[in-house]
């Protein structure tokens, strides 16, 4: 049975009516007509290199993670030029920015898979109750994995509001609107653009990465995170992400970030992982290329999605950050349900 236990696995397995879906937009420097490529050469896994990696992986055992109550409720709003970001869990995150409740890549299910039964299962309890969450303005959802694109989670928030904006990347929002109920999904390009207030200005931006929810659905839909943009600085969210150039175009075109979520899990074993997603040591590279003032590590510990052990992450990244002599609040690993309050962009930095 242990083959059956990862995430790629079971996406491969999966038939055409767990959730697939297609662009059929024109072609791009990034879209061929058919399948989305990154700018920058990437390994495509094979069904026996997924069947290899299954058959010789040692996989560490996880336990419930039981997580200290809840101490404080969350703003209904933060203003000014106040930055509050809470770490839900895996990539969720609340972002309260300049009046806006963004939310990302919301998970709230079981597992992150095409199937009730089987598949990647949490490890510990969303830091934050889904009914608990202000009113919200935006959600973003970054790309079609499951552990990404819940859909089951996506339905629970349609129920409460079918009318939040939903924005995600090519492709993706006729499954969103079909599946969870949303009746306001806007798909956007690399690099495209649009104003969310007065404040602040909404830009995708490119990751390294790939899509898939079935077997026969790879890479038809784009995947990629976002930069919000205001005098205070701004605020970067990668999706789901392997190391890459795209670090410092962000960085030409933007400038230093107030805040960064770089992902810090899913990174063993390398041979198999690395086209995908970054180690801690690839994430402190992109927070210096970066310039961010503060970064949260994301990503990590809620699913077993790889190779390393439970809790290597964070420690991983505490190691690195000494090596490379930077100081525990530049960038660190959160509990889940922890809220930062984020300082504005110093200006002697």
């Amino acid at each position: 049975m242990r083959i059956f236990r990862s995430l790629w696995l079971v996406n491969l397995l999966a038939l055409a009516g767990c959730g697939g879906a297609e662009y059929k937009g024109p072609p791009s420097d990034h879209f061929d007509g058919q399948q989305f490529y990154n700018q920058e050469p990437f390994t495509k896994k094979s069904l026996w290199t997924v069947i290899k990696w299954q058959l010789t992986r040692e996989r560490p055992e996880w336990v419930w993670q039981a997580l200290p109550p809840r101490q404080e409720e969350l703003p209904e709003r933060v203003t000014g030029d106040d930055l509050r970001v809470t770490y839900i869990n895996h990539a969720t995150l609340l972002i309260q920015y300049h009046g806006l409740n963004i939310l990302t890549d919301p998970v709230w299910s079981e597992r992150v898979s095409p199937f009730s039964f089987i598949g990647p299962k949490r490890y510990h309890d969303p830091g934050v109750a889904l009914e608990k969450l202000p009113p919200l303005d935006l959600i973003f959802v970054s790309h079609s994995h499951y552990d990404h694109m819940d859909l089951a989670t996506l339905r629970r928030l349609a129920e409460i509001n079918p009318l939040t904006p939903v924005v995600t990347l090519l492709g993706n929002a006729e499954l969103i609107r079909k599946e969870a109920g949303f009746g306001n999904v806007t798909e956007m390009d690399w690099w495209q653009s649009r104003p969310l207030n007065q404040e602040v200005t909404l830009h995708i931006v490119p990751s390294q990465h790939w899509s898939a929810r079935t077997r026969f659905d790879t890479n038809r839909t784009l995947w990629g995170g976002f930069v919000l943009e205001s005098a205070s600085g701004p605020v970067y969210f990668p999706g789901d992400t392997a190391w890459g150039g795209h670090f410092q175009r962000i960085h030409d075109r933007f400038g230093s970030m107030r805040f960064s979520a770089l992902s810090i899990g899913a990174y063993e074993p390398r041979w198999f992982m690395m086209s995908s997603h970054m180690n801690p040591q690839e994430a402190v590279a992109a927070h210096k290329i970066l310039h961010s003032q503060t970064s949260m590590g994301i990503h990590f510990g809620t699913f077993p999605l790889s190779d390393e052990a439970q809790f290597a992450p964070p420690q991983d990244l505490a190691k690195e950050r000494e090596a490379q002599g930077l100081p525990e609040e530049a960038f660190r690993a959160p509990l889940p349900g922890e809220s930062w309050i984020v300082p504005a962009i110093r200006t002697d930095s």
